[in-house]
């Protein structure tokens, strides 16, 4: 029995219209279940809408005990920070995309999802559609299900309501039963798409996700489920009584594969995901789907995290003890492209469901800006939740432009002072906002190498760290000319290698399953890249771009050298896919740094003369692989491209 049945939806009045840490104005209800509620919201920071989910616990309706309403609450917590931590590491064009996971101020849990505006479910969508639409939306479900079950996640919970589609896209979501266990006997689901394996309490596989999977394909050729889920007789007849398959609008070749799919012995359905994609296609005598960028780069850009153990450890148990006000502060530190940027998203995950504030701040090589633009977007996340007086926010206005809007305060000028003054002024004000926190903090700054101008606070926040609840964790680059480590004594150093022989078998197993174990593959990725985490993915895009799709990579001889001009064929590679008329936007662009400020993008288009509607360009750029979206801001998928653009 799953919480859902447990647990009624607590009427959301209370919660609608309310601000959450000053950062997300509630909106209206969109949906709801046992596990939360899911309003419409804004996103104060980026100005934008999105999903918001929580856990609200609704005590009063429960003639429970205390014991058991504080151990519902507490499984309704770890279902949440469990759905959000499974989606967190997933990136696939028909997945919902979470962006942030906090605490309110009574302490419930929420995290933040896509705003899929005008959404219906895949039996809405799919009403009116001919059959091959309608075989479309099933394949496009079976393409997350192949991603999915290639990272070992099975969703458990694969129904209508949890498949929507919005501008012809699938988009799967609802992950608070996702296990990463190959098989699990827990008995979990809705009712109608649940296996008999499972209600025999057989283990749940890959097999009865794909039985959901028919289920819904069932429903939409039938227009109705092919038993009587009302009936006291349902659970028998999902056991022991074959589908009427004569009641599917559709050819025979199409209701030969539903039928496979809802077979009773789950020996007797298709092995994978993937082998329903291939007998849809068969069926009604098309092709394979293509594999769109966005899907190869979901397996690419997000593969399992590999590797690292011995850092990951040290820094997690660095975020126990700031938890615990003992904090401290790390540099972790290699080449450019051997994976500090993943690993410290890793920790920053972790971090957010562990219940801290996570900040993040990134040097950029332009030294035309403020020194300390080092800080604007922590500061920025900051000021919401920190008490602050109106002289502080003066202060501040220097360098958060936008401070009064955030703050909904009218902001006065601070009083004049020189200019070496005023600049020590702002830098005590930055450091007294993390010596006084309202909840412990880790705050991530990258590309520390370009930052020199603005590592004094740094220097004194590592002084006050060890008394804080407060991890600091930097990088910086050990191939570039830097004294960043000697101007931060205070900091531990965690170098960062390059992975070993067996990490990149692994890693190339995770992108590319079996044709990742290919002898000949590895040692071409090993003789390619030597290691350098950002080099791998580079060459199996390429590689896929010659074979067609990931999964063909290997099929056919292998070139001896992939990149002779190292990161300039990359470059050449990845703005090939960009049309010319986006270009000079994207070199206007990489003057400025790898974070793209979208408010100046409307200005740089105009000196470039580039007419191409903004978003237009965005979504064009990110296609390419060339930008991407993280966490709410736009910016160049990895600085490697943006330094070798202005190259």
């Amino acid at each position: 029995m799953t919480i859902e049945q447990v647990i009624p939806p607590q009427q959301p009045s209370e919660v609608e219209n309310a601000a959450v840490n000053g950062r997300y104005l509630i909106h209206e209800k969109i949906g709801e279940g046992g596990m939360g509620i899911v309003f419409r919201a804004t996103d104060r920071l980026a100005e934008h809408i999105l999903a918001f989910k929580q856990v609200i616990v609704p005590t009063w309706q429960y003639n429970v005990d205390e014991e058991t309403e504080s151990e519902i609450e507490e499984a309704l917590r770890l279902a949440l920070a469990h759905e959000f931590e499974t989606l967190a590491s997933l990136r696939h064009p028909n997945i919902i995309s979470v962006l942030d996971y906090g605490f309110d101020e009574e302490r419930r849990p929420y995290f933040t999802m896509d705003y899929l505006m005008g959404a219906k479910t895949i039996l809405a969508a799919g009403h009116d559609l001919d059959e091959m639409g309608k075989i479309n939306l099933i394949q496009q479900m079976l393409q997350a299900l192949t991603y999915l079950h290639r990272r070992g996640i099975l969703h458990r919970d694969i129904k209508p309501a949890n498949v929507l589609v919005t501008y012809r896209t699938v988009r799967i979501l609802d992950f608070g039963l996702a296990t990463t266990h190959k098989s699990t006997m827990q008995a979990a689901g809705s009712i109608p798409y649940i296996a008999p394996e499972v209600w025999e309490e057989q283990p749940h596989t890959e097999a009865a996700d794909l039985y959901a999977v028919g289920i819904i394909a069932f429903e939409l050729f039938a227009g109705r489920h092919p038993f009587e889920v009302n009936s006291h007789r349902f659970i028998d007849q999902v056991l022991d009584e074959p589908p009427d398959l004569t009641l599917l609008n559709a050819s025979a070749e199409v209701t030969a594969v539903i039928g496979k799919l809802i077979e009773k012995d789950q020996e007797n359905r298709y092995t994978s995901a993937e082998a329903c994609i291939a007998a849809f296609s068969q069926a009604i005598g098309l092709p394979l789907p293509a594999e769109s960028i966005a899907i190869r780069e979901g397996y690419l850009q997000a593969a399992k995290f590999v590797g690292r153990k011995l850092e990951k450890e040290t820094l997690l148990k660095a975020l126990a003890e700031a938890k615990d006000s003992f904090g401290s502060s790390w540099l972790v530190c290699g080449e450019s492209g051997v994976g500090k940027s993943r690993l410290l998203d890793e920790i920053g995950t972790q971090a957010l469901v562990q219940g801290a504030l996570v900040l993040r701040g990134q040097a950029s090589e332009d030294v035309s800006g403020s020194p300390l633009q080092l800080w604007r977007s922590a500061l920025r996340r900051l000021v919401l939740t920190t008490p602050l007086d109106d002289l502080a926010i003066s202060v501040l206005q220097s360098l958060i432009p936008d401070i009064g809007r955030l703050l909904q305060r009218e902001v006065r000028p601070a009083p004049e002072l020189n200019s070496a003054a005023a600049r020590q002024r702002l830098i005590s004000t930055i450091t007294n906002l993390f010596s006084n926190p309202n909840q412990w903090i880790l705050l991530i700054l990258e590309d520390l190498h370009w930052a020199d101008a603005g590592l004094e606070i740094l220097q004194q926040l590592t002084r006050l760290a060890p008394r804080l609840p407060l991890l600091i964790i930097g990088s910086y680059r050990t191939d570039e000319k830097t004294t960043v480590a000697e101007q931060l004594p205070l900091m531990q150093n965690l170098p960062l290698p390059r992975l070993s022989a067996d990490e990149i078998a692994d890693l190339s197993t995770n992108m590319l399953g079996e044709a990742g174990e290919n002898p000949a593959v590895l040692a071409l990725l090993k003789r390619e890249t030597e290691g350098n985490a950002f080099f791998l993915v580079e060459v199996v895009r390429a590689l896929a771009e010659e074979a067609g799709r990931l999964s063909a990579i290997g099929q056919t001889s292998l070139p001896q050298q992939l990149f002779p001009r190292g990161i300039q064929t990359i470059v050449q590679r990845r703005l090939s896919r960009v049309p010319d008329a986006a270009v000079p936007l994207l070199v206007g662009t990489a003057v400025a740094g790898r974070q793209i400020d979208h408010n100046l993008l409307p200005h740089l288009a105009k000196a470039t003369h580039t007419v191409i509607p903004v978003e237009t360009w965005l979504a064009t750029c990110a296609e390419a692989a060339v930008l991407e979206l993280f966490d709410g801001n736009w910016r160049f998928a990895h600085d490697k491209l943006r330094a070798g653009i202005l190259e």
